[in-house]
């Protein structure tokens, strides 16, 4: 690109100066942590009676899932009053690997501020509970290492996919254990960050 006069020169450092600035502030709006992103405590760690409202205009995007390489794509189909509709996708093995699992999270009208989702994948159907807390009310140590605004999710499987191979076996009682994650929000899209 040919840049004319000194007027131009300095056009384009301000915009890249302004998309800077912008990024570090999506950063900082996302849930930040120092430290592993599991909470400790099993399945009532997460305080949902003072869950704060969904942050539906800046949930679409890749999340890591606790402080594994676990991405969650997140796409919202809808968000009125009446239906308010998140499409997720996991991606196991990496920002950038193909979704492995894929479900459709809604709101229910007795818990207006929390997502739940059913995410299947080619053996196991899982539930995710997202919602948005102020660090304060999360009685952990990660929470003390976090901003103000935690995304968190407790996930339990609950159990095969219809028409799984399982040849019989039954479900291990320990992975029905329910985890709780903090997710990181990492991209807006994944564009700039998987070369094809």
């Amino acid at each position: 690109m040919k840049l004319s006069g000194k007027f131009s020169m300095k056009k384009m450092t301000m915009w890249i100066s302004i998309v800077f600035m912008t990024s570090l502030w999506s950063a900082s709006a996302s849930a930040q942590c120092d430290n592993s992103n599991v909470l400790k405590g099993g399945v009532d760690i997460l305080p949902w009676s003072v869950v704060q409202p969904f942050p539906w205009d800046n949930i679409a995007g890749y999340w890591q899932l606790g402080d594994s390489s676990v991405f969650i794509k997140a796409r919202v189909l809808s968000s009125t009053n009446k239906r308010k509709i998140l499409q997720l996708s996991i991606h196991a093995e990496g920002i950038c690997s193909k979704a492995s699992a894929r479900g459709t999270g809604y709101v229910d009208v007795t818990e207006k501020n929390v997502v739940r989702a059913l995410i299947s994948d080619h053996m196991y159907k899982y539930q995710f509970k997202m919602g948005l807390f102020d660090a304060r009310d999360i009685q952990d140590t990660l929470a003390l290492s976090c901003k103000q605004n935690i995304v968190a999710v407790s996930v339990q499987m609950l159990g095969f996919t219809e028409g799984a191979r399982t040849n019989g076996a039954p479900l291990d009682i320990g992975m029905k254990e329910t985890q709780n994650l903090v997710l990181k929000k990492v991209a807006s899209d994944a564009e700039g960050l998987c070369k094809k």
